[in-house]
């Protein structure tokens, strides 16, 4: 019964879902990470509350196992963090958010990336879709970045990864600088893991649009070649 029900819902909301997603996901990075650098009150608890509803849409989306594990071992890492941080603050703390960030990204890209570069009518809920795909690219870089930072102090000059208010905002901050080429002038990879992560992040920034774009006109002659 709960199956049946999941695929109804799926079937229904799937499209919208891709467009919610992207909200939820820009507003987390862009808006409550900036937020929580500036120990705004709330904001964490808040950007929890939105880890949670990612997660939960992203389940009624996929219905993959894979995603669903990922999913629910990341949100279970998120509140462990959360409630070790509030006692007792450790470099612990900073490995279990990075792992959740990197376990929800990639299950937004596998799903997500189905759903966009699957066959079908080229719709504005796609068009999203994609754009939560870049996102979702550039958060689980801002993760691996963070993986870095803790091994090596001097993997980045201008900032030293440590369990802080504005960790998330500035790794976010560095890769999306990577991802869109725009750079960040006041942080700089070191590390040769860094350095090769920074080049292959920046790589796929260049490819994406143009591999997307001649999916999405593939898609729609198709779909037009049908009518």
């Amino acid at each position: 019964m709960t199956g049946t029900r999941l695929s109804s819902l799926r079937e229904r909301w799937s499209d919208p879902l891709l467009t919610a997603l992207t909200l939820l996901l820009a507003l987390l990075m862009f808006v409550l990470a900036p937020l929580r650098a500036e120990q705004i009150p709330g904001a964490q608890e808040l950007g929890f509350a939105l880890v949670a509803l990612v997660a939960g849409a992203v389940l009624i989306l996929s219905g993959k196992r894979f995603a669903m594990w990922a999913l629910m071992v990341a949100i279970l890492m998120a509140a462990i963090a959360a409630i070790h941080r509030h006692f007792q603050p450790s470099t612990l703390d900073v490995y279990l958010d990075a792992t959740a960030w990197l376990l929800i990204s990639l299950a937004l890209i596998l799903e997500v990336g189905r759903a966009v570069f699957g066959p079908g009518r080229v719709t504005y809920h796609r068009v999203m879709g994609a754009i939560l795909l870049y996102l979702a690219m550039g958060l689980a870089f801002a993760a691996l970045y963070t993986f870095i930072g803790l091994a090596n102090d001097a993997a980045f000059s201008g900032f030293v990864v440590r369990d802080s208010p504005n960790l998330a905002d500035t790794m976010i901050y560095f890769s999306f600088g990577a991802l869109t080429g725009i750079g960040s002038g006041d942080i700089t990879a070191l590390h040769p893991i860094a350095r090769s992560l920074t080049i292959v992040e920046a790589m796929i920034g260049q490819l994406y649009p143009a591999t997307l774009l001649a999916r999405l006109v593939t898609l729609e002659v198709e779909d037009s070649g049908r009518l």
